[in-house]
């Protein structure tokens, strides 16, 4: 589970990489039957200084 203050990296880009700042939950798009499943995404700090948010999804712990 990624909470604010770890440090994440991209799967498919390694030049992301930084800090969880914040995370976001955006509720999902209208469906037929109901909502879909609720988007997260975290604002990360990258080593640059530069804020992005990103999807939670796509990120995982950074182990260096």
């Amino acid at each position: 589970m990624i909470r604010v203050g770890d440090e994440v990296q991209a799967f498919l880009d390694v030049r992301i990489k930084g800090i969880v700042v914040e995370i976001i939950s955006k509720p999902g798009p209208w469906m037929v039957g109901g909502t879909a499943q609720q988007e997260m995404f975290c604002v990360l700090k990258l080593d640059s200084g530069q804020q992005i948010k990103y999807p939670m999804g796509e990120l995982h712990h950074s182990d260096v």
